[in-house]
């Protein structure tokens, strides 16, 4: 085996493990920033940490196979911790839930990255004649290797074959990887003999360029996703894009370097990299356009055209850049290995370039993102590297500073067309049919923007449709929450849904104790819970700025029931933080749990519609308790459907289907629900006013247990197998198919109810 495919192999395995190790740690930890942001971050650490000592060793006798070897061993003890200790460890601590905690407990990941930071180095040892040739082919061969894990991991291994499969497969490319080579190594007498050490020069331009390119991409994605419909498929793509395009530019640096010369090809890679990021502003900044422009083109039937499309809109957004600065990196290592040894230079200055990238992550997440928004990331970005490029002016010509200047007034001037609004209106969730018309946009621009807030994990966004009299809560684009404008005339919101969601607690429920709500949504339903419920609320919501935002003035104005209830005396108590990981450490028992995240084809909520957590519920009940779960179904298939209420009904028990009336869209209950109880208070039906005289208060359930079971029978039973990666992965192409099987689901559901009606009992 040549080093390259080696090298190949190693991209590909570590970022399927760590995709996969993101997710179980998400599950654990916290799916907002908390489990996926530090499992990737002590990835890089680790890395890192393993290039770098591996480069600062005296004697170089160790080879990459031995290094992927230990690096296996090492990924079996980090897939034990975090698959089967770390679940049971964590159940009823409190210390997981603090910022130490999670380190401590993500610090067995490094089992595997260290060796597989060392397999890294060791790889880019070579002979003085091959130094150009083995850095650019090597930092190829570990970009395309990553790109190909980013991209087939979601889009085919998970689907296909879970996450049991994906890890052995994982674990296979590794094991191919420890094979010896197939050719004989450079020996210490071939490889250049002085072990000079690396620039500091060198060391901080590899450390600026991965923490200015790992920030830009966190910015990229999270815009994008917006825009483009946040799924596993977007963020897959939009990284493999970036690692194809820094491997297509590691590919051409031996001729540019060729054609430039040293010092001129670093400041035509850094003056182009800065201009590349102008034009990346401008593409994102009419993004929205192009993508209805795309679906114009199409049509409404698109098939896997709209992805291909959106796929060639990321590689027009991301691929440059990501060309640009694969440029850089590679022409160091050369300028290091041509004097010195180049698994030395290779070590210390991609492990500085992974440590940069690690703490350009979590500046930009936690700190530049929700404190100041994506634009002025962009801005920082472009100045930072600016400010990292003048160095290499001082020795430039007028050309070299015209083309900075260039990149600077293109950045500036794309900034103007930033429309943070739009950006975070949604126009992936605009109706197909008014966008082919030419109406959609034209509709929006009528609306009016209460208020427009860069949020931790996307854009929380009220709207004013008074055409359609609805006020809308958006959070990454997608509606939330709405509330009608005037309560007497039509309207759009999904008002019957939400207040029926916090009544069934009292009405099917107990009516006390205590209520755990999965997520905050535009307020409705805890709101309508604060008013009939009797006893302590917890509301877990992963988005902060959704809570800042109904607490604002704008909120006030627009859902005015619910900010007066978050404000109140009785006002719920809101925990920031992932539900499932407060499930799996807190043991108290509740007497009704209601998950009001609705769309299990979204990252973050479709965790909540598998049977993992459907046990999870389980554990958590108290006798008297019910679980409600809310299931939109204009985007789900019929073997996910029935999956989802099979995984329901074995885990919490019988099942009744509630149908708010006139929706697309069901909500389940299952636990000890009783028959509607009378309403001595009078609360629920003054709740209930709001909705208005035209819609009736359900007073049973549109589906018993016993026409649940009968539909199953027909639908096939519901598959389970895999189920959480078929809800991330292939709901999305569904969406994207533009199919919509809801009409058909509730006929088949209403079928089975008739068919019930007309059994015998037993």
């Amino acid at each position: 085996m040549t080093a390259n495919r080696l090298l190949a192999l190693v991209g590909t395995a570590t970022m399927m493990l760590e995709i996969l190790l993101a997710r179980k740690l998400g599950t654990a930890l916290g799916s907002a920033l908390d489990g996926v942001a530090l499992a990737v971050a002590v990835a890089l650490a680790g890395f890192a940490i393993g290039q770098i000592l591996s480069a600062s060793a005296k004697e170089r006798r160790s080879v990459p196979s031995t290094w992927c070897r230990i690096a296996l061993l090492g990924c079996v003890a980090a897939v034990v911790w975090v698959g089967y200790l770390l679940p049971m460890m964590i159940e009823g601590s409190e210390f997981v839930s603090t910022m130490l905690g999670k380190i401590v407990v993500s610090l067995p990941l490094l089992c595997a990255s260290v060796p597989l930071g060392a397999a890294v180095t060791t790889a880019f040892r070579s002979r003085a004649s091959e130094v150009i040739q083995r850095s650019s082919t090597g930092i190829a061969a570990i970009d395309l290797g990553s790109a190909l894990g980013a991209v087939l991991t979601p889009m085919l291994l998970l689907p296909l074959l879970g996450v049991s499969g994906t890890l052995w497969m994982s674990l296979l490319l590794l094991g191919i990887a420890s094979m010896p080579f197939d050719r004989v190594a450079p020996t210490e007498s071939e490889v250049i003999r002085e072990d000079r050490r690396v620039s500091l020069r060198s060391i901080l331009m590899a450390s600026w360029v991965g923490f200015i390119s790992l920030a830009l991409q966190l910015g990229w994605v999270r815009v994008l996703g917006e825009v483009l419909g946040s799924s596993l498929l977007v963020f897959g793509i939009s990284t493999g894009v970036s690692l194809l395009g820094a491997a297509s530019g590691a590919l051409l640096m031996p001729e540019l370097r060729k054609k430039f010369g040293e010092a001129r090809y670093l400041r035509v890679a850094w003056s182009s990299w800065l201009i590349s990021q102008g034009l990346s502003l401008l593409l994102i900044s009419w993004s929205p356009y192009f993508y209805l422009a795309i679906v114009r083109f199409v049509g409404e039937n698109s098939g896997v055209t709209l992805m291909v499309s959106k796929s060639l809109l990321l590689l027009g957004i991301l691929g440059l850049p990501g060309f640009c600065c694969g440029l850089i990196l590679p022409c160091l290592m050369v300028s290091h290995g041509e004097l010195g040894r180049l698994d030395r230079g290779a070590g210390f200055l991609q492990g500085f370039n992974l440590i940069g990238s690690m703490v350009g992550a979590i500046f930009a997440a936690f700190w530049i993102i929700p404190e100041h928004g994506t634009l002025w990331l962009f801005t920082f970005c472009g100045v930072a590297t600016l400010v990292g490029g003048l160095p290499m002016l001082r020795s430039g010509q007028g050309g070299a500073v015209s083309s900075y200047l260039c990149g600077a007034l293109l950045l500036a001037s794309a900034s103007q067309f930033w429309d943070s609004a739009l950006l975070g209106a949604g126009v992936f969730q605009w109706s197909r049919s008014e966008i082919i018309d030419e109406t959609a946009l034209a509709a929006w621009r009528e609306r009016e923007i209460l208020v427009t807030v860069d949020g931790r994990l996307g854009t929380v966004q009220i709207e004013r449709d008074y055409r359609q009299n609805t006020n809308y809560l958006r959070v990454g684009g997608r509606i939330e929450g709405s509330v009608a404008l005037d309560p007497a005339r039509a309207s759009m919101a999904d008002l019957p849904t939400g207040i029926l969601l916090g009544l069934l607690p009292t009405m099917v429920g107990p009516g006390k104790g205590d209520l755990f709500v999965i997520g905050l949504g535009g307020g409705t339903t805890v709101a309508t819970a604060v008013s009939t419920w009797s006893g302590k609320i917890v509301v877990s919501e992963i988005e902060p700025a959704v809570k800042d935002v109904l607490l604002s003035e704008a909120g006030e104005a627009a859902f005015p029931i619910e900010h007066r209830a978050l404000r109140g005396m009785s006002s719920p108590s809101i925990r920031i933080q992932d539900a499932r990981a407060l499930l799996a450490r807190d043991s108290r028992l509740w007497n009704a749990i209601v998950i009001q995240p609705s769309e299990p084809w979204l990252p973050w909520s479709a965790p909540l519609f598998s049977p993992d957590f459907h046990q999870l519920l389980r554990r958590r009940l108290a006798a008297d308790a019910v679980v409600i779960q809310w299931l939109q179904l204009y985007r789900i298939g019929i073997p996910e459907f029935a999956a989802i209420l099979s995984s329901f009904r074995q885990a919490l028990g019988p099942v009744q289907i509630w149908r708010p009336a006139g929706t697309g869209e069901v909500i389940l209950v299952a636990g000890n629900p009783s028959p509607v109880a009378s309403d001595r208070s009078g609360a629920i039906a003054e709740v209930w006013q709001r909705v208005g005289s035209s819609v009736e208060l359900p007073q049973q359930p549109w589906l018993e247990d016993r026409a649940v079971g009968h539909w199953l029978s027909q639908a096939g039973g519901g598959d389970l197998q895999h189920l959480r990666e078929r809800l991330e992965h292939r709901l999305p192409l569904l969406g994207e198919s533009g199919g919509d099987h809801s009409s058909t689901l509730l006929r088949m559901l209403e079928e089975a109810r008739q068919a019930t009606l007309e059994l015998p009992k037993n």
